[in-house]
């Protein structure tokens, strides 16, 4: 309960009503005199029939009344007034000018006063009483204008929850979603016009467990014993299954349940929804029709970029034959240089191809690898370090190589030479201009290789696509490439038991790791030609 401070009322407070019943035109002069520095309004009356007049009309703070007056007196005006809503909740204060009793105070307190004062009246303590009690109604007053509210906001938000109700139940059925109920027991206890509306099953024959003829026979059996498994848990349930749709055609549906419980736990019914995944279904095989064409594609358009390489390699050579004859030194060293220049474009081209046919290769599940005892990881790097040299003069980035003489394992050589072909070729092309470093391990489990560039970097929101076919985190125009590399390099290192990853911040360069086991995990692919 709050507590009330006695005080003068503000300005911008409205003023109450007090009611002031007395007959002696003395004493209601003093009585005025007493409370009108109050500032409230005051309504003056003679009688207990004049006082329950106004009442019907007025809303009083206060009563002030005396006892004796003619015809009803105080005490039967009082008990009138208490049987009359809402005036019952009026305080009352009784003024009497007789003997101090103990048998009338009794009797107001009886008829519903809240006090009993002789007269002569003092002033300020009058002034006192009636201050709180006007104080306490305009508590009162406002703790009614508050509850008003509520129960306005209260109905306001059942028609919102009622119109809610109607949208999503409009949503329900506009959808290919079927909203159901069942109770504890699983068995359909209210009617489901959605569900009849589907399978064609009347209420009678979806009544109890009927809902279940309406599942496909061989998946019947299996939905059953999801439902008892829920049920005796107390958890979801989950299930897929086929419903036979009113035309006879099977349909596939994705179903959720979930209890809900009283307040001692137990199961009070089921909720949830059947949906229909028909359409998903199409998507999901349409799908995998398109991503087997674009394999098909990728495999043809690899083996048709290399048909012509065989005998453009033969004109090369053939060239190069006849350079050995009648020619000037001069002409001789320029077709050289346009020949090896032709020579990198099909290395270049070459790897183009090969790429393209490992990605078909993962993609069906078989990429070949050829285990070899006791091949060396660290004279692989070096090996193709080697191999780099020049395009690592090219774009100004000395190489640093940190291996010791052996870090052997049963690996497959070829692929292990991919790998590391892969990874420095990445960090010359985008550390250019900086040192590329290159780190062996042998570690407990069998060796880590770490490929640093100190370039460009990789952006955080690309970091966990990196691996991802055909991504790519640059523009293709700036630095080339298909995005296929690192996809492969991923695919090899796993097939090889391993993993890869990378650490890396823009313009701080890149870190790629990779750590193989020692021997070729069971069950790894074998042979294979390439």
């Amino acid at each position: 309960m709050s507590q009330l401070s006695i005080q003068a009322a503000p300005d911008a407070v409205r003023p109450v009503d007090l009611l002031l019943v007395e007959d002696q035109v003395a004493d209601m002069l003093a009585l005025e005199r007493a409370l009108v520095p109050l500032g409230q309004r005051l309504t003056k009356v003679s009688s207990g029939e004049e006082a329950l007049s106004h009442l019907k009309e007025t809303e009083f703070a206060v009563i002030l009344m005396d006892v004796r007056l003619p015809g009803l007196d105080g005490f039967e005006t009082a008990h009138l007034i208490q049987e009359r809503e809402p005036e019952r909740r009026i305080p009352i204060i009784f003024l009497t000018g007789a003997t101090r009793e103990e048998a009338p105070v009794v009797r107001a307190y009886a008829s519903g006063a809240v006090d009993y004062l002789h007269k002569p009246l003092e002033p300020e303590a009058l002034r006192a009483k009636v201050s709180t009690l006007v104080l306490m109604h305009r508590e009162l007053d406002s703790l009614r204008r508050e509850k008003q509210a509520l129960e306005l906001r209260a109905r306001e938000a059942l028609e919102a929850e009622r119109r809610q109700a109607d949208r999503y139940r409009s949503l329900v059925e506009a959808t290919a979603t079927l909203v159901w109920t069942k109770d504890a027991q699983g068995r359909a206890t209210e009617d489901s016009p959605a569900w009849r509306e589907f399978t064609g099953q009347s209420e009678a024959e979806h009544h109890g467990f009927g809902w279940m003829d309406a599942i496909h026979p061989e998946d019947r059996e299996r939905s059953l014993a999801i439902w008892e498994q829920a049920i005796a848990q107390r958890t979801a349930y989950r299930a897929e299954y086929r419903l036979r749709r009113k035309d006879g055609v099977y349909v596939p549906f994705s179903v959720r349940g979930m209890p809900l419980f009283e307040p001692d736990g137990r199961v009070r019914e089921w909720v949830g929804a059947s949906i229909d995944m028909s359409a998903l279904k199409r998507t999901e095989a349409e799908l995998r029709e398109a991503v087997r064409l674009r394999e098909e594609f990728l495999s043809v358009a690899a083996h048709e970029l290399k048909t012509p390489l065989t005998p453009l390699a033969l004109r090369q050579q053939l060239i190069r034959k006849e350079l050995k004859g009648a020619l000037t030194p001069e002409t001789a060293e320029r077709l050289k240089r346009h020949l090896d220049a032709a020579d990198g474009q099909l290395r270049r081209l070459a790897a183009l191809v090969d790429s393209l046919l490992d990605t078909t290769r993962i993609s069906s599940g078989r990429l070949p690898l050829r285990h070899e005892r006791d091949v060396n990881l660290a004279a692989v790097v070096r090996d193709v370090a080697l191999g780099f040299e020049a395009q690592a003069l090219a774009a100004g980035c000395p190489m640093e190589i940190d291996a010791p003489a052996r870090v052997v394992g049963r690996w497959d050589v070829l692929r292990l030479e991919q790998v590391v072909t892969n990874l420095l070729s990445n960090a010359l092309k985008f550390g250019a201009g900086r040192t590329v470093s290159l780190r062996v391990e042998e570690t407990q489990e069998g060796a880590r290789l770490v490929v640093r560039d100190k370039g460009i970097g990789i952006e955080p929101t690309f970091l966990p696509r990196v691996f991802e076919k055909f991504e790519r985190g640059v523009s293709e125009r700036h630095y080339g490439g298909m995005g296929l590399g690192l996809f492969i390099t991923r695919q090899v290192v796993e097939a090889l038991g391993g993993r890869i990853s990378v650490e890396s911040q823009p313009e701080h360069g890149a870190t790629f790791i990779v750590e193989l086991p020692r021997e070729a995990p069971a069950g790894s692919p074998e042979g294979g030609s390439r």
